[in-house]
């Protein structure tokens, strides 16, 4: 879309001409922690446990909210089932790994930390400053492992509208930066020729409009008890109080029909692996593509682009360009599911004994130039699927 309206991509396209590009299969629900836990855990979100970017949980009887970093930190957030992030594993294995503000990074998860990190996300870092610290990590020879996190063109996305010119400015402010990463990488002798390199995004946009495509929640539950793990496409309903599942249900069936569906958490589509998990809300609403909850007596303003939606539609996919001396080269367009980061990761670094997860190894090893030994990849099953423990 960047280059159709004339904007330098070039650095993106130089690491796709080396290696490949992907359009990738994301997980549901199609938001920013979801998400970004999918990929570093290799983990369904009703496996991994983070089921929102804002969620109850009815047993820590807590709410965990992106808004609230210093309370993000309890380890029990992200523990669920045994989750375990990538950087913990690579930890694991006895290698060192750096992140910086990677969803998750912030926790001390089973008892590991990254070794390096960034501490609580913040926004005041520029991306060149993320790429030194990054680099300056990884160029030590106790690193095998570097991840980080921009939030560009996301924020764009969000304020302005998926199309927008603005939205063009922050894709090319992030060309300028993965350029300004290989051209770092070519200087450092312990890196240049040495280096896989993945980019890739959580999550797509699509265009909303704040004024109509609105559905009205609030004057449906204003005068119920609830707790509601909310964004604006999605929306878990808790009762509280003495309110109970089935009025809330009875309520929400008054909305005009139009622009949302409604499911009871055990009615959730099995092909969202988004229901079999106890922080899931009983009552669980997806909006139609581009529509909005609203769910207080205030409008939106300025929200333009939103994700969150079903993770089938095209507008929610995210895109992926890898290149490096372990990656193979392929011209035509690929496709990859997002839980198979980890697995991939894991081959590329030599971790053969993964925690257990959802993605293949299997589907990641045509994308590598020079695949792991078939004991390596016996192994690795057998750790991933749970038959060996860790």
């Amino acid at each position: 879309m960047a280059k159709k309206y004339g904007r330098n991509i070039s650095a993106f396209e130089e690491i796709r001409s080396q290696g490949f590009q992907a359009k990738v299969n994301n997980v549901m629900v199609t938001l920013t922690f979801p998400s970004h836990y999918a990929m570093a855990t290799g983990r369904n979100v009703e496996n991994h446990g983070l089921v929102g970017n804002h969620f109850y949980d009815p047993s820590m009887k807590k709410t965990y909210s992106y808004t609230n970093n210093y309370d993000n930190i309890e380890p029990e957030w992200f523990e669920y089932g045994g989750s375990e992030p990538i950087w913990a594993t690579n930890e694991r294995h006895g290698h060192r790994s750096s992140v910086f503000e990677w969803v998750g990074s912030e926790a001390r998860v089973n008892k590991r930390l990254a070794f390096a990190t960034a501490g609580v996300y913040s926004t005041a870092y520029s991306l060149t400053y993320r790429i030194d610290r990054m680099l300056d990590w990884i160029s030590s020879d106790d690193f095998n492992l570097a991840m980080l996190y921009y939030n560009q063109p996301d924020s764009a996305g969000h304020r302005y509208g998926p199309d927008s010119n603005e939205v063009m400015d922050a894709i090319e402010l992030c060309n300028t930066g993965v350029s300004y990463l290989l051209e770092r990488i070519k200087e450092t002798p312990s890196l240049n020729g040495k280096t896989n390199l993945i980019i890739t995004s959580d999550h797509g946009m699509a265009q909303t409009n704040e004024k109509a495509w609105i559905v009205d929640v609030y004057s449906v539950i204003k005068d119920l008890d609830v707790i509601l793990d909310e964004s604006p496409a999605t929306l878990g309903i808790w009762p509280n109080g003495s309110t109970t599942v089935q009025e809330i249900s009875e309520a929400i069936d008054k909305i005009k029909p139009g622009g949302f569906t409604k499911y009871m958490r055990d009615r959730i589509p099995d092909r969202y692996y988004f229901k079999n998990n106890p922080r899931i809300a009983p009552i669980y609403l997806i909006a139609d593509l581009g529509w909005m909850f609203k769910t207080t007596d205030s409008d939106y303003n300025h929200l333009y682009g939103m994700h969150g939606y079903d993770n089938e539609k095209p507008e929610m996919n995210p895109f992926m360009v890898a290149s490096g001396p372990d990656i193979m080269q392929f011209s035509d367009r690929q496709s990859f599911n997002q839980i198979d980061l980890y697995p991939l990761v894991c081959a590329l670094l030599g971790l053969d004994k993964p925690n257990q997860i959802d993605g293949k190894i299997d589907r990641v090893l045509p994308f590598m130039k020079n695949p792991p030994s078939d004991s390596f990849v016996n192994q690795f099953r057998k750790y991933a699927d749970g038959t060996l423990m860790p």
